[in-house]
């Protein structure tokens, strides 16, 4: 016991001076993204949340152009839309396509739908969700608005190192040791990108399987519904496919063709999925493929994933009678 005594001193003694000196020298726990591996910059836009991940950071604007244009956000984080004033009608929940990657505040498909319906809207998009934010994000809001529109699915069948449930568990850990200053400059050093040190990646494991992206909707409908708010399921809009868009994915971020394949492959298997679940949960379902395809989907997008400003505001027309329907009961 004297021996073990020992040892434990040797080693709480060295940990206690150096957090000590650490909190003397104002040093605070480091910014980290779930899939650190696959974007080890943390984009100073974002600020961390321990369930999310990521979160915008409040009263920001934002002059850069890592999201192709400037936008600000109010209090909560929420990009602006042009009706900002009031309980919002409407909560859009979603990824970099419901947040507006690519076009201004104003031409975001939130903010088209506002002016349509001359009502206030909540943009709830952030670059990178998958259904499990949707999930989270149902479960931990208190006054959802009494309609949200939900579109998860791409960054769901995106290839990951981890799965978006493994790297919830990791976030959680990481959180709980940045309790201690002494374990988040550990932490901080560990996670830091490395020469030769990132693995590649070979074989498709998406961030959500399509078991679990159906489970996320399922729950997050009925989490919804239970507060209140009647959700819409939207059916993403369908992405570039053809040759050269593989090529230069494949390009762009220095993944096999086989796992290019795999991932744009998956996702008529992830729309299909949104539509079941609207069929089996008896919830309104608007569907862009068909949309986006009759008008031309190359037309329509900025680049492989995102539409462009007519892409939004497509969407946006598309949505303001099932929308208003629903407000009307």
């Amino acid at each position: 016991m004297r021996t073990l005594a020992k040892l434990v001193a040797a080693f709480l003694l060295p940990w206690i001076l150096l957090e000590i000196g650490l909190r003397l020298l104002g040093y605070h726990a480091p910014d980290n993204r779930a899939r650190v591996l696959l974007f080890p910059k943390f984009p100073a836009f974002y600020q961390p949340d321990r369930d999310l991940a990521w979160e915008l950071k409040p009263h920001l604007d934002w002059p850069g152009r890592e999201l192709v244009q400037p936008f600000s956000t109010d209090g909560d984080g929420h990009r602006f839309t042009s009706h900002h004033e009031g309980r919002p009608a409407v909560d859009c929940v979603g990824d970099s396509s419901t947040f507006g990657y690519g076009s201004r505040n104003s031409d975001a498909y939130p903010a088209h739908l506002a002016r349509l319906l001359d009502q206030p809207v909540r943009n709830l998009g952030v670059p990178g969700y998958t259904s499990q934010s949707t999930r989270l994000l149902a479960e931990s809001t208190d006054d959802p608005a009494p309609v949200t529109l939900l579109m998860p699915g791409f960054n769901d069948h995106f290839p990951a190192y981890r799965t978006a449930a493994e790297e919830l568990w990791i976030r959680r850990a990481a959180y709980a040791c940045f309790a201690s200053r002494v374990c988040a400059l550990m932490f901080d050093y560990l996670a830091q990108p490395r020469a030769g040190t990132r693995p590649s990646l070979v074989d498709f494991t998406p961030a959500v399987s399509a078991e679990r992206f159906r489970e996320n909707l399922i729950t997050t409908v009925r989490t919804l519904r239970s507060k209140g708010s009647e959700p819409i399921l939207l059916v993403y809009p369908p992405i570039l496919s053809d040759e050269d868009t593989r090529a230069e994915v494949a390009s762009h971020w220095k993944h096999p063709r086989t796992l290019v394949d795999a991932n744009i492959d998956a996702h008529p298997i992830y729309q299909e999925v949104t539509r079941d679940v609207g069929r089996t949960e008896n919830v309104r379902v608007v569907d862009f493929e068909p949309i986006f395809t009759a008008r031309g989907t190359a037309s329509l997008h900025i680049d492989w994933v995102h539409p462009n400003d007519t892409g939004y505001r497509v969407m946006a027309e598309t949505l303001v009678e099932p929308v208003q329907e629903v407000l009307d009961r």
